[in-house]
């Protein structure tokens, strides 16, 4: 899959899951990209520039990284990639990074097996898997 098409896949997720941001004018507003432009990237019509990329990821308030991330059954949702944004940004110490890990992979768990998808992960043997240290953001 080409980045286009998945940045395309991304963003059609991204503007169904934020009532505030589910049109494009709503999008151009908060981002500063052109409304031809948001049509283009929409329909994977056109290569997006670095520059507009970073602008659409901070109008849903996610790394610019985040929306070429192929997304599939077994990856964080729209709202797990917030939430996560969130909490790495939140987390001031590893101890706080790891309880906020541990209660927000509880929450998406409580969530996605009401809904029946993606399928509930095995019990862990011992304890939660640690989560990347908050030590090791990128970008900025």
């Amino acid at each position: 899959m080409r980045p286009r098409d998945i940045l395309a896949a991304n963003l059609r997720a991204l503007m169904a899951a934020r009532g505030d941001l589910n049109t494009l004018p709503k999008i151009t507003a908060r981002s500063g990209v052109s409304n031809g432009t948001l049509d283009r990237i929409r329909r994977a019509a056109v290569a997006t520039r670095v520059d507009e990329l970073h602008d659409l990821a901070a109008a849903f308030g996610v790394e610019p990284w985040e929306l070429l991330r192929p997304q599939g059954p077994s990856a964080l949702s729209p709202l797990g990639l917030l939430l996560a944004t969130h909490l790495d940004g939140a987390a001031r110490d590893d101890a706080t990074h790891r309880a906020a890990y541990a209660a927000a992979m509880a929450a998406i768990d409580a969530l996605t097996t009401t809904s029946g998808w993606p399928p509930a992960r095995e019990p862990a043997a011992a304890a939660t898997p640690a989560p990347p240290a908050a030590t090791e953001k990128h970008g900025g």
